[in-house]
């Protein structure tokens, strides 16, 4: 046997499985919580329902996580600030918004002149940076550095603002040339910033993991699933925290792959903090055009073409003053998993539904301490007495409210919670599950008591409650799968998204799905692809999404551990472009040739004859795509493929060759590794 762990690490559970390369079978699974004060223990949990000895059989491991995409979604990573040389405050402004700067306060501004093509004009006032420094970045956990033209020097000024910064503060920098090199400085900025801000969540992963790993003996190569579903190293992984943004939908997309083999599929994976949705196309994820966008950044990484939505078992369920019910955004502890931990708020919640039955304010909901190092943060004096009280378990809002002296409607904690210091803990559609029978494997009076609350609270019965969050995740999950497929299908969508009117059409959709609509118009959209089910609650909630679109659904067998199974189903690849193109020689120029080659990163070179060009910027390629699998980790032998295409312009009714352009990607899969590490085989 050659067998591979895959681990994956979501906002509620992670799930651990073990993979057979030669038969392609999962030998064995198991979930535990995700547990975010120690990531490690979660990890050990889940690996200790597996085979120990065949654990220790493993040659390779494969990782996958949403810690990333969470945190970005909720905004709940590392608070970061920028620092921008060369763009003046006025681009930001106008501009910034698009990528993700919406705060002012986020950004600071050091001027400098260089050329587009990198040459240094005038430098930054390093005097002014030493003297800000320590005031400019005093609230902040991280700092990342942009130069506008900082990929074409090397990133000279980027690098010594950079050891200004870490020597005046101690915080650690980023800087943005050393993580992509496009021309657009805002989305390199924003790249940046993303990276500084999730790179602690991503080490804290890695570190878990290893320390996991030497803990019950296992000694595997491991590789994590980066955006675009390819893998990389640790290594490399650990700097690049911002590549792993789409880590886990990627997984999902392979493990729904791997485990149905449908050429053609929508991946729909319905997990504690998110829902996303991916497209498998020809057997492969498709991949979309230029960065992707998460939440309200922009960026440079390059990923899947896919959509993820605040919407899992750990939605928040709340209500407003009029009634109306949400779903999410937020994320919180499930009632029921809490009480699991910590019984004592048995009695509390027990007391609320009986001496408070029915409120506007989330009374039900608790308040425990998610870091251990809140003493260090910058926080005002009030919220560390809320510490200090949280440091004896939880508290309910009201309790909370009594320990630090304030009213009720006065307790602001959304700054602590989105830092990390606070969790939060509340009615689920988890706790829903619990309260129908669906998933019962902790407290369930916990959650009926919290139904009972918001029950009494909209003057509806417990039953219908249930019913109608039930029906809400289920039409929300509708709703993102069929946007997602509006945006393939058409680029109007792509830019745009969906209108009043069209959704108002997906509403009437939704609301017929039995019927198909009953008056002189039919109207509905019909996916062809069949809707692969994956994560615990899937079965709860795709079916009657598919019958509105009129999908077959299915729902795998491993499907609430199929993101493990995607990390080590995927491969390690890089890939380069190079053109090559006819060229236009005045008399002066006749000795350099015919032939043009343009390849980022060399200088042109030219040739008389257009194969030899193109034969020379193969290997040029082949070269540089194998240098990056290296450097992200890759081990074994590596496979080559490259594209040869012409590329042509209509004109005057006929084709004109514009040039050749070249495309080479190099990969590897986890399996070849194995057998090139030849570890226990």
């Amino acid at each position: 046997m050659k067998l591979a762990i895959g681990i994956d690490t979501g906002g509620t559970c992670t799930d651990a499985i073990l993979y057979d390369f030669e038969t392609g079978k999962v030998l064995g699974q198991n979930k535990a919580l995700t547990t975010y004060d120690d990531l490690t223990r979660g990890i050990l949990e889940s690996l200790d329902g597996l085979d120990p000895a065949l654990c220790r059989k493993a040659t390779v491991a494969g990782l996958s996580t949403t810690l990333a995409t969470n945190a970005c979604v909720e905004g709940k990573f590392r608070r970061t600030r920028l620092l921008l040389m060369g763009i003046d405050r006025r681009g930001v402004d106008r501009f910034g918004a698009e990528y993700g700067f919406t705060d002012p306060d986020d950004v600071r501004y050091l001027p400098c002149k260089t050329t587009i093509t990198g040459q240094i004009i005038e430098e930054p006032d390093w005097d002014a940076l030493r003297a800000n420094a320590r005031e400019w970045f005093a609230d902040v956990e991280g700092c990342a550095v942009c130069e506008i033209y900082g990929m074409r020097n090397g990133g000279v000024l980027e690098q010594k603002a950079a050891e200004i910064v870490r020597e005046k503060t101690g915080l650690p920098v980023v800087c943005a040339s050393e993580l992509f090199s496009g021309l657009s400085s805002l989305e390199r900025a924003a790249s940046a910033v993303l990276n500084a801000g999730l790179l602690p969540i991503t080490q804290d992963f890695i570190a878990a993991v290893t320390r996991a790993f030497r803990e019950r003996g296992i000694d595997a190569e491991v590789l994590i699933v980066r955006s675009d579903s390819s893998l990389m190293g640790l290594a490399y992984s650990a700097e690049h925290a911002v590549e792993t943004l789409l880590s886990g939908p990627a997984a999902s997309a392979l493990g729904g792959s791997a485990l149905t083999g449908r050429e053609n599929a929508v991946v729909v994976d319905i997990g504690g903090t998110t829902t996303d949705v991916a497209l498998i196309e020809n057997s492969a994820p498709l991949l979309a055009e230029g960065g992707i966008r998460v939440g309200k950044w922009k960026t440079m990484v390059k990923g899947l073409f896919s959509t993820s939505f605040a919407l899992g078992g750990d939605s928040a369920v709340r209500w407003d003053k009029d009634g109306a019910l949400s779903l999410g955004p937020d994320r919180i502890i499930p009632l029921c998993v809490l009480a699991e931990q910590e019984p004592q708020i048995l009695p509390v919640l027990r007391e609320q539904v009986r001496e408070v039955p029915a409120h506007t304010l989330p009374l039900h909901e608790f308040l425990t301490l998610g870091r251990v190092d809140w003493r260090h943060l910058p926080i005002e004096e009030t919220d560390r007495r809320l510490c200090r009280a949280l440091e004896k378990g939880p508290l309910s809002l009201q309790q909370a409210a009594d320990a630090v002296g304030i009213d009720k409607y006065q307790m602001h904690t959304g700054l602590l919670e989105k830092a990390g210091v606070l969790l939060r803990a509340g009615l689920t559609p988890t706790d829903v599950m619990h309260v129908r029978g669906d998933y019962t494997r902790y407290c369930r009076e916990a959650s009926q008591l919290a139904v009972q609350f918001a029950a009494n609270s909209l003057r509806m019965l417990p039953e219908d409650f249930c019913d109608r969050i039930y029906d809400e995740v289920s039409r929300e999950v509708f709703y993102g799968v069929t946007q997602l497929l509006l945006e393939h299908t058409s680029p109007y969508f792509r830019r745009n998204g969906l209108d009043d009117g069209m959704r108002e059409l997906l509403r009437m959709q939704w609301e017929n799905r039995e019927t198909g609509g009953d008056g002189l118009l039919r109207y509905a959209f019909r996916a062809p692809a069949a809707l692969v089910g994956i994560g615990g609650p899937v079965h709860l909630f795709l079916p009657e999404a598919a019958k509105a679109l009129g999908a077959e659904c299915i729902i795998p067998e491993c499907a609430a551990t199929a993101n493990a199974v995607g990390a080590v189903t995927g491969r390690m690849s890089a890939s380069a472009e190079a053109e090559v193109r006819p060229h236009g020689l005045s008399p002066d120029e006749s000795a350099e040739g015919d032939w043009e080659v343009l390849c980022a990163g060399l200088p042109p070179r030219y040739f008389g004859d257009e194969e030899e060009a193109v034969s020379w910027a193969e290997q040029r390629l082949r070269e540089r795509t194998e240098k990056s699998l290296r450097a992200q980790g890759a081990t074994g032998e590596l496979s080559f493929t490259s594209e040869v295409n012409d590329m042509t312009a209509d004109i005057l009714m006929g084709g004109v060759k514009l040039c050749t352009r070249i495309r080479v990607t190099a990969s590897t899969c986890l399996m070849q590794t194995a057998v090139k590490e030849n570890r226990h085989v």
